[in-house]
């Protein structure tokens, strides 16, 4: 029994510090070139769900 209570205790203290070290963004480099590919051929984009980008601090 307090074998698996020290696991636990292990497994959750590590974890909560590298939340806050990553910023997300949407991607406006990849909207930017679709947007611009479809332009051409008369289509209108509507990003329902705008490609995300993940950046380490």
């Amino acid at each position: 029994m307090s074998a698996t209570l020290l696991l636990a205790a292990c497994a959750s203290s590590g974890s909560a510090g590298l939340a806050g070290k990553s910023t997300i963004s949407n991607d406006e480099t990849y909207m930017e070139a679709v947007e611009a590919a479809a332009k051409p051929a008369g289509v209108r984009v509507v990003w329902v769900n705008p490609p995300k980008q993940r950046k380490d601090d």
